[in-house]
């Protein structure tokens, strides 16, 4: 295990109270305990490493949950300021137990500062609380989903105001209309997203923002929860997300990944 995941999972563990409940911290353990997950994780943080390579450069976690990517970003690149911010409250989550998400937050995230360095915030939903054109890279993973859509081009807005001129914004995981993995779940009555986006429609969105669209890339052909079941498969399951990826399957990818850049 990573060293990184290692002092995640001890500090989760230590301050949850509610072990034996479903909540917000069990939440993540439960993530982080697939294998599949967190190299998904480290697989699309070093994409954002590869364009920082050393410089000093300001990064803005946007949507940061946990702080999961941004702990992973910061031990890729220790030369960069990475802050990171979330909602007090996410609207999409419905779930009664996670009611209490923003003070577990914060209980983490302070740990998490200690040891990464990382500025971590609630705001408001209303205003992103940095000036204009701080950011040289904005990330975004597993956010645009969660956002209303009546409310997302004002979120875009503001995440191209605190972004620097042709500085980039990384979206990741934003789970496709195609997607097999959202059906099942859904049938299953497993976890599933009520916003899913076809892939026309999400790029047009970010082109409507003036976005440039640098690249697009689907990813995530199998499941990788829950852990306990995939890590049993996992050297199985392993090549087969990529064999499956360079077929015609690639159509039922669950998710759509972008690297953007602001051109004015």
């Amino acid at each position: 295990m990573k060293n990184e995941i290692k002092v995640i999972l001890d500090t989760v563990r230590t301050l949850n109270k509610k072990k034996e409940i479903w909540s917000y911290l069990t939440s993540i353990e439960y993530m982080v305990k697939s294998k599949l997950y967190v190299d998904s994780i480290y697989y699309d943080a070093s994409k954002v490493a590869q364009h920082i390579s050393g410089k000093s450069y300001k990064v803005l976690d946007f949507g940061t949950g946990s702080g999961i990517f941004a702990i992973i970003l910061r031990n890729l690149n220790k030369n960069a300021k990475i802050c990171a911010i979330d909602t007090y409250h996410d609207k999409s989550q419905k779930d009664p137990n996670f009611k209490d998400t923003s003070s577990e937050q914060k209980l983490i995230w302070n740990e998490f500062n200690k040891v990464f360095k990382i500025d971590f915030t609630h705001y408001d939903e209303l205003s992103i609380p940095f000036p204009d054109n701080t950011f040289d890279i904005i990330t975004a993973y597993a956010v645009i989903e969660h956002i209303e859509p009546r409310e997302l081009d004002k979120i875009l807005n503001e995440l191209k105001r605190v972004l620097k001129k042709d500085g980039l914004f990384f979206v990741f995981k934003t789970p496709r209309k195609l997607a097999y993995a959202e059906r099942l779940a859904g049938l299953m009555r497993l976890g599933c997203h009520d916003i899913l986006y076809g892939d026309l429609e999400v790029k047009s969105i970010f082109l409507k923002h003036h976005f440039d669209i640098l690249s697009n890339w689907k990813s995530n052909m199998v499941f990788e929860f829950p852990g306990i079941i995939t890590n049993l498969f996992y050297p199985i399951l392993k090549p087969l997300d990529s064999l499956l990826y360079y077929s015609p399957f690639r159509i039922f990818a669950h998710h759509n990944n972008f690297v953007l850049r602001k051109h004015f």
